[in-house]
């Protein structure tokens, strides 16, 4: 799977599972199993979200939905330090929201190691980001941070959340953003929901290959 560099390796200690709402969630693998492939894995999904909805659509409609979750799916494996991700699609009146998870080695100090995570220090916001504490059931102690950057006239919102398994030797990351503030802000306890179905499962080759 392609990632950009990122100081951190792939964990082989620690993985996830994430038990996601399949109705609002789209499951965005890394890889896909036998007889699937990208073109076809967003057309199934495509076609399966309009099938649910009253609004009048056709071919036309499930197609274009099925390119933007396929361009999506490019862009995020292409450009992104992540390993697993999910289309947040509550609704078809909405773009989809790309929330993607990294699974990382955990080295290091371990509040250092959230706070990079996070971006809770970077001097790329336009002001210090709002940072809490942000624990769950299933993963334990963890931390959030919302913040923004401004480019030309764009501001664009960061929202990240991490954990850390000592036992795994495991660190987790999930993180969305975007220039819709709107839209982020929309997505959020959808998000906190996601956020709190995962849990911290053994390595497992398969399940790192999104295979299983």
């Amino acid at each position: 799977m392609k990632t950009p560099p990122f100081p951190y390796q792939l964990s082989r200690h620690g993985w996830i599972s994430v038990a996601y709402n399949q109705n609002i969630w789209i499951p965005c693998p890394p890889v896909f199993p036998e007889g699937l492939d990208r073109r076809s894995w967003a057309t199934l999904y495509a076609e399966e979200w309009w099938s649910r909805t009253a609004m009048p659509h056709g071919k036309r409609e499930i197609n274009a939905l099925a390119r933007t979750l396929s361009d999506l799916h490019a862009f995020a494996y292409s450009h992104m330090p992540m390993h697993r991700g999910f289309l947040h699609l509550p609704s078809l009146q909405l773009t989809p929201q790309l929330v993607s998870i990294g699974i990382w080695e955990a080295v290091g100090d371990r509040t250092d190691q959230l706070r990079f995570l996070t971006r809770a220090d970077d001097p790329a916001f336009m002001q210090p980001p709002a940072v809490e504490d942000f624990g769950t059931d299933n993963l334990g102690p963890g931390l959030k941070a919302l913040g923004y950057t401004r480019e030309k006239d764009v501001v664009t919102g960061h929202l990240a959340y991490a954990w850390r398994s000592e036992e795994l030797a495991t660190a987790v990351r999930l993180f969305t953003g975007g220039p819709d503030l709107g839209r982020l802000q929309r997505a959020l306890p959808d998000i906190e929901d996601l956020a709190r179905t995962i849990a911290w499962v053994p390595f497992d080759r398969d399940s790192a290959l999104g295979t299983s």
